[in-house]
């Protein structure tokens, strides 16, 4: 049963960016669960300020001076989270600027919403201070089963305060072409991490040899190291007008792409949390070719051709074969609009979340703790 008043503030603390022009996957995240909450109109974001915030969730910008700290910065998210007078406090990602938030509402449920996998200390002591740190949280939020498992793996004792709600998509407003373009798509970071540079080898092969098709890079160049940029551009180069790379395009714009691209690729070299962008693609009804690393493989399951992005020849044949077989193509597209919709509605995981911030703040209210 609801409680209320239930208000709610929101916290992102660093790296974020809450507005539609250079939106992250964690202000994606936020801007979707708030949008569909029915606490919607008692939550309060908060952030960075920025020129252009999302316009349908309130927004309170704090402004980052020179020169200011991380610790200050926090500071004044605090200050402003504690004029919204919440009953809840939400913090993602940041664990540190998490734990001083934490100490700032010593009478109120704080929950930290982690967006990747936690390091836990190896030795005896670290992994104690670890414990301590995230035991400090009425509750530990996890994108996938997979980033849960592992941390509970080191720091087995917090399983009953950790849950896992998956990231969310509005189906309502993607509309798949059912003609797709015969385009190769990667859309995501700038970052080793992302496998940018296999993606492009494999595009750069595949494509030297089979014409027709073309390719599209889309960049986000947040702490993005410009030689690897380079190097992408480079191995781009010889394909000439049929590969595109752009730069930090509103998410708006890499939706449409998702919707109409014929292929996504997704391959990742670290063990990914969660996947947005597979998700995105499953959504805009494009075949998703992964590596399946980390939550990859949880997202996905059967609705994507898993491949080794650090085998080029694998990662190459992969690409080759969907390029040349429609009929795989269009049973992935299938299979991943089905895996979106059984799994990744943002209305249900919403009403999920919105369920578990009552269960903390009925707790709270039965213990007082």
């Amino acid at each position: 049963m609801p409680i209320e008043p239930v208000n709610i503030a929101i916290v992102l603390p660093r790296g974020m960016h809450f507005g539609p022009d250079r939106a992250t996957a964690i202000d994606l995240c936020v801007r979707d669960f708030v949008a569909h909450s029915r606490y919607r109109s008692t939550t309060t974001v908060i952030g960075e300020a920025l020129a252009d915030p999302f316009a349908d969730i309130s927004f309170q910008g704090v402004s980052r001076d020179p020169g200011d700290s991380q610790k200050r910065f926090v500071r004044k998210l605090a200050d402003r989270a504690k004029d919204c007078r919440p009953n809840l406090v939400v913090v993602h990602q940041h664990l540190s600027s998490a734990m001083t938030i934490r100490k700032d509402f010593p009478d109120i449920p704080v929950l930290l919403h982690k967006h990747n996998t936690p390091k836990i200390g190896s030795g005896f002591i670290k992994k104690q201070l670890d414990r301590r740190r995230y035991n400090a949280f009425d509750h530990l939020i996890f994108v996938s089963d997979f980033s849960r498992e592992n941390f509970l793996g080191s720091l087995p004792g917090l399983g009953g305060k950790s849950s896992t709600v998956h990231n969310g998509l509005d189906l309502t407003s993607w509309t798949p072409a059912k003609k797709r373009d015969d385009t190769v798509l990667f859309a995501g970071r700038a970052v080793p991490d992302k496998g940018v540079l296999e993606a492009a080898q494999a595009v750069a092969t595949v494509l030297a040899e089979q014409g027709g098709w073309r390719t599209r890079f889309i960049l986000s160049t947040l702490a993005t190291d410009e030689a690897y940029i380079d190097r992408i551009k480079s191995l781009l180069a010889p394909l000439g007008d049929r590969a595109e790379v752009c730069f930090d395009q509103p998410h708006s714009a890499v939706q449409e792409a998702f919707e109409t691209a014929a292929i996504t690729l997704v391959p990742s070299l670290f063990e990914e949390p969660f996947g947005r962008t597979a998700i995105e693609a499953m959504a805009g009804g494009s075949a998703l070719l992964t590596s399946g690393r980390g939550g990859l493989r949880e997202t996905t399951t059967d609705a994507a051709l898993w491949i080794d992005p650090t085998n080029e020849r694998d990662f190459a044949g992969a690409l080759s074969l969907l390029m040349k077989d429609e009929s795989l193509r269009g049973r992935l597209a299938q299979a991943g609009a089905q895996r979106v919709r059984e799994s990744f509605s943002i209305q249900v995981l919403s009403a999920r979340l919105d369920s578990l911030y009552e269960d903390v703040l009925s707790r709270h209210r039965t213990t007082g703790l």
